[in-house]
């Protein structure tokens, strides 16, 4: 981040006024984004670039997305990568000698030839690439010279050395075939590179002292119980179930893994077992250890990753918020100095708006929405925005916001039956809600209809014909509802709730499905269809768990659980790059290894517990191994079946390397993160969502002219209020120290007349005291 200051780079072109608001539009774009600059370079040339840095970007994420999708699905390297460019099922491709197909457990997805992935690859690549060189350009180009690092260049240059990593293996792929690929290092470090990564990066980086201070702790214990343990039991003699008394504590080696096991994950049980059955006094020592390790020590570290977290998550939201103040200031002083004003007209501002919504990078102001939040926010109606005028209306463009026509075309169409008073009397049951529970009541008789129709199958009932035509009538129930709905909201209206949304699309699949059903019971074969209609039939009737929400309990539950997802986005990601790093290299190393009947297996308790299914054999079971590993913490069974089978000597060292990386460290900061977010949620339950208070006069405005303003909150809501806070603050600030110069100069409170008074302001945008 730079520091904050006015932009005083000197104009290179003859347009100052335009490059000027490009400018101010510019570092608007950025403070929205919580990015803080302390100049921009004048040359329009620059911003022009910007635009297709930004294009690129899109694009660049877009690749991103399909470069997963592609992991998932190419061939396996291990696998027959003869006839490059066929489509072949699994089963054949990928084979061992001598091994049944049925050994072999894959996850069924269908695999893209090798020959097409690597044309996907290319495409991908060159995507990533130009975005890296058009941000190179940029820099280099023009914010070099005025000292300012708008893109890293050790980051592109990461990136970049990525690029020829990925472009060179995959030249050794297409000419030589290898059974190894390295892609997935170029990929993971592709990840990396986005800003999420790398913020929570340094998060790691900065609780990584405060967790090597326990690590150390928790290790010496482990050593020293290994050794008492190994010191008692190694010569005893004897058997328990099977199993010798000492068993795992035979050799230091072995008594270290066992120990290791039994402090770190929930087998403990299965480690003391043996001794403790023989020897029950071996049990105070199992019992002290247990309570060092589980219950101190492992306690301990959640405890200094949640301080070391919440240290940082609050240095951060206050980094943010006085930046997100200092932008928007910086941006007023930029249309100030460029108009040479300490206003901003109203035709500045549509053009200000006008130049922001060029930038792909953000969501684009209509001209009619950038006209209503001037008109809102211009209380005296002197067509000119002061600074905490602007403020406000820079705390608009925080949310996410548009304005519809709330009533239907019908009321233009057809005005007498829009006024006649039986359609009155509708729409009055449809704004009221009337209408929406009495299809509830309707959703709950479809409910019944449900549960008899699983009944009659579960028992092998032959159904009444009646009930065999009900799922059709209830479909067009549903699409009736639609569209009575529809004749009283206009489409923009209805299509604005996401909960419409989910209606409409599963309504019309409902009714597809419903119709299908009947056309293909005649010849037969609907039972298959009948089992989706029946998928689809539940994500309907999901639509009555609506009327939980007006429980206060649930309310709040409904809303942690939202703010908690939108609050983890980055620390999610984070993990997801872990584990996909992780998922990539098991395929790489162990793809083909762990399979029935393997000779090195057998008597392992990876073949004894049938964990077969649970291998690296492609991308979606590695997957699925690591993410066991992650809910368990740790389990040998893996890395003891890896060591026997894999021809890579000490490759079992990777599920150790994720312990401590993707479950002490990152796993755990997740669980802190929850903890930190759930308890500054539960201070605040019976608290109202903080909202800028200015939007509630732009609702009015909207209100005014005919239309319904809907909006939400874009990003973590938790930052969101404070930044809200901080923003009305500042404006309130700002507004009296206008207020007082005002007051100074005319020798009365000239503003008071025209709604800028400290009671005034208040109510002419919203603000409550």
């Amino acid at each position: 981040m730079e520091g904050s200051g006015t932009p005083r780079a000197p104009l290179l072109h003859a347009d100052p006024r335009q490059e000027g608001i490009g400018q101010a539009a510019w570092q608007l774009e950025d403070c929205l984004k919580d990015r803080l600059f302390s100049s921009y370079p004048s040359n329009y040339k620059a911003r022009q670039l910007h635009f297709e840095v930004a294009r690129a970007n899109l694009h660049y994420t877009r690749a991103l997305a399909i470069m997963l999708i592609l992991t998932v699905f190419e061939t396996p390297p291990w696998c027959n990568l003869d006839n490059f460019f066929a489509w072949e099922s699994g089963e054949e491709r990928c084979q061992v000698e001598g091994v049944s197909s049925s050994h072999i457990l894959l996850s069924n997805v269908s695999y893209i030839p090798p020959g097409w992935s690597l044309v996907i690859e290319g495409i991908i690549l060159f995507v990533i690439a130009r975005k890296l060189l058009l941000e190179r350009m940029l820099q280099v180009r023009y914010f070099k010279p005025i000292a300012v690092e708008y893109h890293s260049l050790p980051v592109i240059r990461f990136g970049l050395v990525m690029c020829l990593w990925k472009l060179a293996d995959m030249l050794v792929f297409g000419l030589f075939r290898p059974n190894f690929r390295t892609a997935f290092v170029a990929r993971t470090g592709f990840l990396v590179m986005l800003p999420s990564v790398r913020r929570l990066g340094h998060c790691v980086f900065s609780v990584i002292g405060e967790f090597m201070s326990i690590a150390v702790i928790y290790v010496g214990t482990v050593i020293f119980f290994a050794w008492v343990f190994v010191t008692i039991f190694d010569d005893i003699e004897g058997i328990v179930h099977g199993k010798p008394v000492n068993h795992g504590l035979d050799s230091f080696s072995r008594s270290l893994n066992t120990i290791f096991i039994a402090g770190s994950t929930d087998d403990f049980v299965d480690c003391l077992l043996p001794t403790y059955t023989s020897y029950r006094s071996s049990g105070l020592l199992w019992f002290v250890f247990l309570v060092i390790v589980h219950v101190l020590l492992l306690n301990l570290v959640l405890d200094t990753l949640v301080a070391a977290y919440t240290k940082y998550s609050e240095e951060q939201e206050e980094e943010i918020t006085s930046e997100k103040v200092q932008g928007i200031l910086n941006v007023f002083r930029t249309v100030s100095r460029v108009t040479d004003s300490s206003v901003i007209t109203r035709q500045t501002f549509m053009d200000f708006c006008e130049e922001f919504s060029r930038s792909p990078g953000v969501r684009s102001l209509a001209g009619e929405t950038a006209d209503i939040m001037f008109t809102t926010m211009d209380a005296d109606g002197s067509n000119e925005l002061e600074k905490d005028e602007f403020f406000g209306i820079c705390g608009v463009i925080q949310y996410d916001f548009w304005a519809v026509v709330t009533d239907s075309p019908v009321k233009q169409v057809f005005p007498a039956l829009w006024d006649s008073k039986g359609f009155s009397y509708f729409r009055q049951q449809v704004y009221n809600g009337n209408f929406d529970t009495f299809m509830n009541y309707v959703l709950l008789l479809n409910l019944l209809l449900v549960v008899s129709e699983t009944a009659y199958d579960l028992n092998g009932w032959e159904e009444a014909k009646l009930m065999e035509h009900l799922e059709l009538i209830f479909s067009f129930v549903y699409v009736t509802e639609v569209g009575l709905t529809l004749c009283v909201y206009s489409w923009a209206e209805y299509w604005s709730s996401r909960s419409n949304q989910f209606d409409f699309m599963t309504t019309w699949l409902l009714l597809g499905s419903s119709v299908g059903y009947e056309l293909v019971n005649t010849s037969g074969s609907g039972l298959n269809v009948k089992k989706y209609m029946n998928i689809l039939r539940l994500l309907r009737l999901l639509r009555v768990a609506k009327q939980l929400k007006r429980l206060k309990a649930v309310q709040f539950m409904i809303a942690t659980i939202t703010k908690l997802i939108m609050a983890s986005q980055e620390i999610l990601i984070l993990l997801g790059v872990i584990v996909f790093f992780f998922s990539a290299l098991g395929l790489q190393l162990w793809g083909g290894t762990l399979y029935k009947t393997h000779p090195a297996l057998e008597g392992t308790e990876y073949e004894e517990k049938d964990f077969f299914v649970l291998n690296f054999n492609d991308f979606l079971m590695s997957f699925a191994v690591w993410v066991v590993l992650l809910l368990c913490e740790y389990k040998d069974e893996f890395s003891s079946a890896v060591a026997a089978t894999s021809s890579v000597p000490g490759s079992w060292l990777v599920f150790l390397l994720f312990y401590i990386l993707g479950v002490s460290i990152i796993f755990e900061l997740v669980k802190a993160f929850t903890i930190e977010v759930f308890v500054e949620l539960h201070k605040h339950r019976n608290k109202e969502v903080k909202e800028f208070q200015a939007l509630k006069a732009v609702e009015a405005e909207v209100t005014s002219r005919g239309q319904t303003l809907h909006y939400r909150i874009v990003g973590d809501l938790t930052l969101h209020e404070k930044i809200i806070a901080a923003l009305e603050e500042v404006e309130h600030e700002i507004h009296e120290e206008l207020e007082s110069g005002h007051h100074g100069e005319n020798g009365h409170d000239g503003h008071a007349n025209g709604g800028h008074a400290n009671g005034g302001h208040a109510n002419g945008h919203g603000h409550g005291g």
